[in-house]
Parts: C-alpha cells; sequence; structure tokens
C-alpha cells in the first residue's frame, strides 16, 4: 500500500490555474478571447434549437447566463477585474454587452 503523497497530485487545469502571472499578457488574451468565441458559438448553437421567431431571444438569454457562468469563473479563479490583461470579468462584460444589445434591439417580445 502506498502513502498519501499531496506532491503527487495533479497541478490544476490551465482554466482555473491561479498563477497566470507566468504566462504573456498576449497569450493570456488570446485565450480570452477565445473562451468569448466559443461560448457565442454554443449559445447560437443551442438558440438554433428554438423555433424560428424565438431564436433571436433564446440567443440574447443563452448569451446572459454565459455572462454569468464567466462571473462566476472570474469569482472562483480570483481574477483581478482591474488587470491589464483580459480576463474572465472582461469576458462577463462582453457577453452582458452583447446580450443587452442584441435585447434592445429586438424590441418587445413578441405575444405569439
Amino acid at each position: 500500500m502506498t502513502t498519501l503523497d499531496p506532491r503527487g497530485w495533479p497541478r490544476l487545469p490551465d482554466w482555473l490555474d491561479p498563477h497566470e502571472d507566468r504566462r504573456r499578457p498576449q497569450e493570456i488574451n488570446r485565450e480570452g478571447l477565445e473562451r468569448c468565441c466559443m461560448a457565442v458559438a454554443f449559445c447560437l448553437c443551442f438558440a438554433a434549437l428554438a423555433p424560428l421567431h424565438l431564436m433571436p431571444f433564446a440567443f440574447a438569454g443563452l448569451l446572459f447566463l454565459a455572462g454569468i457562468a464567466s462571473i462566476g469563473l472570474a469569482a472562483l479563479r480570483g481574477d483581478h477585474p482591474l488587470a491589464s490583461h483580459l480576463t474572465a470579468w472582461d469576458e462577463g462584460a462582453l457577453l452582458f454587452t452583447v446580450s443587452l444589445g442584441l435585447r434592445l434591439w429586438l424590441g418587445p417580445f413578441p405575444a405569439n
């Protein structure tokens, strides 16, 4: 039987690594933009499952939920909101802004 050795545990996954300061800001920005684009693509794919006249509203709602998830990720990782590179806080703000802009552009929810 082997003894418990905490040094043998696997390290944290890259998306939850609290030591991002070891990487270049360009690499962190690229990863953040990739995550944001993936969130938009997933939201669009799942919104496409809604009826055609409700698809834009579903897309706006899913973008809002993705923004909440990004804010949760930022809080979980302990990101600093005013960092010099993009963080999950910035991703959440971008997703919230796109969701709000789309919702304002669409107008009131259709009755039927």
